[in-house]
């Protein structure tokens, strides 16, 4: 009868002991897969801006790029608007093919948000969801 108690009391405690570490490692993997959700969710989430390259002559071609990139730059190099030389130095000559050399002419690539000059590169410009960029050849 005393063995049977002694019995029951550890089988009781061994089931308890389970269910705590049961308990415990279920809440982990939730707080990892909650936390891998919005890790994720945060990473891939696509933005729409719109870019307008103006030439010099006044000509406008738009752009519209959705993206998952975080800044105007690397957005602009995915849409193959800027060649990787200039994209890496942050520094635009070239915008979608054409020049705008300051020192041979005078003439620079104006970047403009909703109409605003930024006062940023366009690697360090972040964008949301609906912007709408400028890119002006202004010439000297």
């Amino acid at each position: 009868m005393k063995n049977k108690k002694i019995l029951t009391k550890v089988l009781a405690l061994a089931l308890a002991s389970l269910m705590v570490v049961m308990s415990l490692t279920a809440c982990g993997a939730a707080d990892k897969n909650s936390d891998a959700d919005s890790t994720s969710s945060a990473q891939t989430q696509a933005v729409s801006i719109t870019v307008k390259v103006i030439a010099a002559d006044k000509t406008e071609k738009t752009f519209s790029i959705e993206t998952e990139k975080k800044n105007l730059g690397d957005a602009l190099l995915e849409e193959g608007l800027v060649t990787e030389d200039e994209h890496k130095s942050g520094f635009y000559t070239y915008i979608d093919g054409v020049r705008a050399d300051y020192n041979k002419d005078g003439a620079w690539w104006c970047f403009t948000k909703g109409g605003e000059t930024v006062m940023v590169g366009a690697n360090e410009l972040e964008i949301a969801d609906g912007d709408t960029f400028e890119i002006t050849n202004t010439p000297a």
